[in-house]
């Protein structure tokens, strides 16, 4: 079974992407955006944007201070160790590592469970239970779900809001429902704090580590052309009334494309 949900965020798959449901988008009277709106894609455009009624408040107020630990620096040692010595890399649904030759062969799941062991064995340990085996990227959503915000549980902690998400957390999503694909959603690591975007309440860009078969925004991919481990930009999208998280995009920069979807962000704590 394939463990990653970022194939349907391909060129051609975005003509099938819903937009984020948080944001309306009016309509603008354009060759472009008749297109999209035929395809059932809108671009998320800043001069048209007006914000939804919240959804029911899961999270911190938007001002409140996140009652988590700080992240341990262990899992970003190791992603950067990983982009230190990489020499190839390729998107599979094997794990295959090769530290001295430089080779890291996974999918996203594959790449969250391998750091995670190194960086946080008991937040790896107990996602394994849940996931009964190998871990998938529904495993992940669905430990960082069940865990309260604010507080530690089986080595994990559950960021409340898209602002308090710092190096090392963890963001996973499940596939859309509905949708016929192999891959359960998808999974990455935030390897800098978000950044909000100017005149778009609840939208972030945000760097972030993955194995993928498509690339980011400014991703390291790009220059050697290949797929695999990388990182790159793109957006999270937060509800603007409580600061939780109810999308992303794939990529960051205008015009923006988002969808909404069952997502999470998680820290792991030891």
């Amino acid at each position: 079974m394939a463990a990653c949900g970022a194939a349907f965020l391909s060129p051609a798959s975005l003509d099938r992407a819903a937009p984020v449901s948080i944001l309306r988008v009016t309509p603008v009277r354009t060759t472009v955006m008749a297109s999209s709106l035929r395809r059932g894609v809108l671009p998320l455009l800043v001069a048209a944007l007006s914000v939804l009624p919240a959804a029911p408040a899961m999270a911190s107020p938007p001002d409140a201070p996140s009652a988590l630990p700080a992240p341990r620096p262990a899992a970003m040692a190791v992603l950067q160790r990983i982009a230190a010595t990489l020499q190839t890399s390729r998107y599979d649904h094997s794990t295959r590592v090769d530290v001295r030759a430089g080779r890291y062969d996974f999918d996203c799941s594959g790449m969250v469970a391998w750091v995670l062991a190194r960086a946080a064995p008991q937040a790896h340990a107990a996602t394994v239970r849940r996931a009964g085996g190998r871990p998938l990227a529904r495993d992940y959503y669905r430990q960082i779900a069940a865990t309260r915000e604010g507080r530690g549980a089986q080595g994990w902690g559950r960021v409340a809001r898209v602002a308090d998400a710092r190096p090392g957390d963890v963001v996973a999503w499940l596939m859309a429902r509905g949708r016929r694909s192999s891959n359960t959603g998808h999974v990455l690591f935030v390897v800098e704090a978000p950044r909000p975007v100017a005149h778009l309440p609840g939208a972030f860009e945000v760097r972030v580590a993955d194995a993928s078969a498509y690339q980011h925004t400014d991703d390291t991919r790009a220059a050697a052309g290949r797929d695999g481990f990388g990182m790159g930009t793109m957006m999270l999208f937060a509800d603007p009334a409580t600061g939780a998280v109810r999308g992303y995009g794939w990529r960051a920069g205008f015009p923006l494309w988002g969808r909404e979807a069952e997502i999470a962000i998680g820290r792991p704590l030891r």
